[in-house]
């Protein structure tokens, strides 16, 4: 995530220098206990959390194998282990989104759930060529660009996380969809003006930014 947001973000060389030099201080403080921890990464076949979550991806792959639109919400539970995953009686929690889907909805659910995804990050490439297009339309490729930082933080991070039904990434998605008309609307405007007359920012971002809304 934060090597999304330096690739969008301006002044890298800057940015780069503060992120390698806060790195460097930051490791340097962590625990004993913490790089302990880390380096059970390359042993995690020695791990019982690592090792059952590996088995409920296993349950939900043979589960969605099984049953085209999976086994519905909610299927971590001893039944469902007992039958599918390679270690029965070691149930979890899917810890992934990813797993969690398929488990739940099926190869067809995952295609759909990733879908979405995809069709937000083509939207925001839309919203970031619009808003280069014209200066005063610069707060489009402004959000375009840091919703797609916000959404690989939440499909990286969701890889380990049983979070596929978090409201906020799909208000996140809405955002883009919605700034998406927004910015051809005002796109159509400029189009019959000045092309250098500024574009008003919309109020969402007007507030986010202390200041006011055009009526």
């Amino acid at each position: 995530m934060g090597a999304i947001m330096w690739w969008k973000g301006n002044q890298k060389f800057l940015w780069a220098v503060l992120f390698l030099a806060l790195s460097l201080v930051v490791l340097s403080l962590m625990p004993d206990e913490w790089w302990a921890r880390m380096g059970t990464i390359k042993t995690y076949d020695q791990d019982a959390s690592a090792m059952g979550r590996i088995n409920a991806w296993y349950m939900a792959f043979n589960l969605a194998c099984d049953r085209l639109f999976g086994g519905g919400f909610m299927v971590w539970t001893d039944p469902v282990f007992a039958r599918y995953a390679p270690v029965p009686d070691d149930v979890h929690a899917a810890h992934s989104i990813y797993f969690q889907i398929l488990g739940e909805h099926g190869f067809i659910g995952l295609a759909l759930f990733l879908g979405v995804g995809v069709s937000t990050l083509f939207t925001t490439f839309d919203l970031i060529r619009t808003g280069k297009k014209r200066p005063g339309l610069r707060w489009a490729a402004d959000l375009g660009a840091m919703i797609q930082v916000s959404m690989v933080g939440y499909a990286t991070a969701g890889a380990f996380l049983s979070l596929a039904y978090y409201d906020l990434p799909y208000v996140v998605m809405a955002f883009a969809v919605l700034a998406k008309r927004i910015a051809l609307r005002q796109q159509e405007q400029l189009g019959k003006k000045d092309p250098a007359t500024p574009a008003p920012v919309p109020a969402i971002m007007a507030r986010s930014h202390g200041g006011n809304s055009p009526a």
